[in-house]
């Protein structure tokens, strides 16, 4: 490594370090797995290669016996960062959020996993459900549309950047399927999501306040940009919220998924 092994970010599955001139190092916890890391870089460069605002990615590396990605540096603040600078833009970032989520879906990209396929798999590995929870969500999910446009599968303000241009990054769980599954995802971690634990008190507490506010921006301008619909997108919260439950994330997030899984079973309207 030619510069200082120096930590630009730090979250849960990676940190991102220093590395040479305009680009950084991705470097995945101790036991992530490498078919995840694998992944990341064949996807990331796919979606590179369609257009989109995406660093390039240039090579997969072990550092000290860790696996990475070499990107190149996407310059600025994170979109979350920017609003906890000054919560006044919250409205015009949400707008920005939903434009570049609009623009990603016009999108095809070859070769990514199918939606339905990976969060079927999800759901049917997904701990806390009964058999029969994991059963009725499943058929709930065949029901579905089975699209085959460029979703993010993980697109939130944290995930995107904003230097001397836009940026959207983390693209491991790119995959090819209903963009309304994919608003649904992001409305689910708007509502229900955790922040990362290294982020600033100030931070995490501004999030709190604010998320309501950019849920309702965000899906609002979604909707003028697209023509899908808040009944649609409401259809795929359960089982996006199901096939989460597999994710490292922290218990008091998984109980919220819970609720409302089963908050639905109970009332379906």
């Amino acid at each position: 490594m030619n510069k200082s092994e120096g930590i630009i970010a730090s979250g849960r599955t990676a940190e991102l370090l220093a590395y040479e001139p305009q680009r950084v190092l991705k470097l995945f916890r101790e036991g992530f797995p490498l078919r995840a890391v694998e992944q990341e870089f064949r996807v990331s460069r796919e979606v590179y290669a369609s257009g989109l605002r995406v660093p390039e990615p240039f090579e997969m590396k072990e550092h000290n016996g860790r696996m990475g990605i070499v990107y190149e540096e996407a310059d600025g603040l994170t979109m979350l960062a920017a609003i906890s600078r000054d919560p006044g833009i919250i409205k015009e970032e949400a707008g920005r959020m939903a434009r570049l989520h609009a623009e990603i879906h016009k999108r095809k990209v070859d070769g990514l996993p199918r939606q339905k396929a990976m969060l079927a798999d999800q759901i049917t590995e997904a701990p806390f459900l009964t058999e029969e929870e994991k059963g009725r969500t499943i058929a709930g999910l065949d029901l579905l549309e089975d699209d085959s446009w460029l979703c993010h599968g993980d697109y939130h303000p944290d995930n995107i950047m904003l230097g001397h241009k836009e940026w959207i990054i983390d693209w491991m769980t790119a995959m090819s399927g209903s963009p309304a599954a994919d608003v649904a995802r992001t409305l689910l971690l708007l509502r229900t999501g955790t922040l990362p634990e290294e982020l600033p008190p100030p931070v995490q507490e501004l999030f709190a306040r604010i998320r309501e506010q950019l849920t309702v921006e965000y899906l609002q301008e979604y909707m003028k940009l697209t023509d899908i619909s808040h009944e649609q997108v409401e259809r795929w919260m359960v089982p996006i919220a199901a096939a989460r439950l597999v994710e490292w994330i922290p218990p008091q997030e998984k109980e919220q998924l819970l609720k409302l899984i089963r908050a639905q079973a109970i009332d379906p309207e």
